[in-house]
């Protein structure tokens, strides 16, 4: 098909098959293929300003716009000379080039010397056929340029989105352990959540600001993460130059897809949605976040209080009926190895029968510290944390097998 461009959306690892899933489900999207840290996709315009806008996993989406045999700098630089930039940047806007890389070329090409010599040729393509250049800004440019040295092969793509689409704009406060949205977004998915219910409940004893509720709850209801009625963000390709492709995308119509979703959302019931967390100002950061991240009539389904994991009862509406539990502890805080482990597997052994578990650690080792078998155990990275996901199915009684010198239960 004609107007099809090549795009890339970038995600943290692990999450490839999720976002595949995600995008393979919208309008417009074609041939959605994982890769290393993303999955490569072809779309219209139109689909790529949508996938912006309605991607929970996705960082940022990039249009490929050259692929080049890579030996020497001067490869990039020739590369950037011959890309049409006056389609997609004028000299009034600013620029940054970010440079990534997989395998190194031999002998090597540094990153830094990799960016100058692609912003070299991009402003020299625009001089001359515009007869000026652009200004670089690293902080906050207009327009991003990145580029992905593998080997002797080098992508140069044009960045779509701007501001990563994690900052979803309403995080008041992070707290000590803090998730980046699009992965607490992928966690609760991995869950299963409403899979066999949509009555199940969801409760997080360790709920910080309360991202995975918040998170959880726009999913549910239909949300267009990146939309907000009241604060709508500003995307790159908003930005660009009149000749390229998404000049003709119409953005105040996707903006009314997402306020109708928004209209519809407010008219959704959730299932038990409860938050707790030893601290009591996480608990109003918990509640002012939900506020500024929702419709009012959906915030106000989630309960947010203040609670000790140790010493406070399961929420009764998990009691009722089993759930889903979701925990993001602070990494090295509460749940350190050793003493803190036990007292959590028993609590867990005692007050959670029957409800289905999941923590999330950057210790490797977390569930053999607690003597809990994980039935699944998802890698996945929080930033530049390799942490695991890990489930634990709770059953009545403990599943730890009691020592030799231990009396058996039946004594």
């Amino acid at each position: 098909m004609k107007n099809l461009l090549a795009a890339f959306a970038v995600c943290p690892s692990g999450l490839e098959a999720l976002l595949t899933a995600e995008l393979a489900s919208m309008p417009g999207v074609q041939e959605a293929q994982p890769g290393k840290g993303g999955v490569s996709f072809r779309a219209d315009a139109t689909a790529i300003a949508r996938a912006n806008l309605w991607s929970r996993i996705a960082t940022r989406i990039l249009v490929l716009l050259d692929q080049v045999r890579l030996r020497g700098p001067e490869d990039l630089l020739l590369a950037a000379q011959r890309i049409s930039w006056e389609k997609w940047i004028t000299p009034d806007m600013t620029i940054r080039v970010d440079v990534n890389q997989g395998r190194p070329l031999h002998p090597p090409i540094g990153l830094a010397l990799a960016a100058l010599k692609i912003k070299d040729g991009l402003c020299d393509r625009l001089t001359q056929q515009m007869g000026r250049r652009p200004s670089v800004d690293t902080r906050s440019p207009d327009v991003r340029i990145w580029a992905y040295l593998d080997g002797e092969k080098a992508t140069l793509s044009i960045d779509t989105t701007g501001e990563p689409l994690f900052k979803r704009g309403w995080r008041l406060s992070k707290g000590e352990a803090p998730l980046r949205e699009n992965l607490a977004a992928a966690l609760i998915q991995m869950t299963e959540w409403r899979s066999t219910s949509p009555t199940q409940g969801l409760f997080d004893p360790m709920c910080g600001s309360g991202t995975l509720l918040i998170e959880a709850a726009g999913w549910a209801a239909g949300l267009a993460p990146g939309f907000h009625p009241n604060r709508p963000r500003p995307f790159s390709f908003e930005q660009f130059a009149s000749g390229s492709p998404f000049a003709r995308v119409s953005v105040p119509e996707l903006h009314r897809e997402c306020a109708q979703a928004w209209q519809r959302a407010s008219q959704s019931v959730l299932p038990a949605m409860v938050g707790r967390d030893l601290d009591p100002a996480l608990v109003q950061h918990a509640q002012a976040n939900a506020a500024r991240a929702l419709p009012d009539a959906l915030a106000r389904q989630l309960h947010f209080e203040q609670g000790d994991f140790f010493a406070a009862p399961l929420p009764e509406a998990l009691v009722a009926a089993p759930g889903v539990v979701v925990c993001n502890p602070p990494y090295g805080k509460r749940l350190a190895l050793g003493e803190d482990a036990r007292k959590v597997s028993e609590v867990l052994k005692q007050r959670y029968a029957n409800q289905t578990v999941w923590l999330l650690s950057d210790d490797l080792k977390f569930d053999s510290a607690l003597r809990l078998k994980a039935s699944r155990r998802v890698p996945v990275y929080n930033g530049d944390l390799d942490c695991r996901w890990m489930r634990f199915d709770m059953v009545a009684g403990s599943a730890r097998r009691p020592k030799a010198d231990e009396p058996s239960a039946h004594a």
